[in-house]
């Protein structure tokens, strides 16, 4: 009897850690709303490529509408809370060979730190004077 209230209190004691959660930030233009097969309302989230030679799609994931905030104050940022230790799969369309080919999708899956640098990779590159 003893035995099992202290397993329930340490069930219970790991059950109210918070989860480690990270912030990504993304262009207002990046997103895309649309709703699943099964009836759910989605975002899929574009990743601009790294590299600017790079001419291939852009890699995307998804997130549910309610994971995807806006930033107050009329700004052009959204924001999301994504787990820190999780992963998430991206994916991204490859154009056929030929004319009558079939696209492609290609799919891999990064840890969601991997994700954050590549979503806010835009924080990076210099900003240019000027351009508008």
């Amino acid at each position: 009897m003893e035995n099992q209230e202290i397993n329930n209190t340490a069930v219970q004691e790991t059950e109210k850690q918070p989860v480690e959660t990270l912030t990504i930030q993304f262009s207002r233009k990046l997103a895309r709303a649309f709703t699943s097969s099964g009836g759910k309302d989605m975002v899929a989230i574009k990743i601009p490529n790294a590299d600017p030679e790079d001419k291939r799609a852009w890699e995307e994931f998804v997130l549910p509408v309610k994971m995807v905030h806006s930033d107050h104050y009329g700004s052009k940022t959204l924001w999301a809370k994504i787990p820190a230790d999780g992963s998430t799969t991206l994916s991204r369309s490859i154009k056929p060979s030929t004319e009558d080919g079939t696209w492609e999708k290609e799919e891999r899956t990064v840890d969601n730190k991997t994700l954050k640098s590549m979503v806010e990779a835009y924080k990076l590159k210099p900003k240019t004077q000027g351009a508008r």
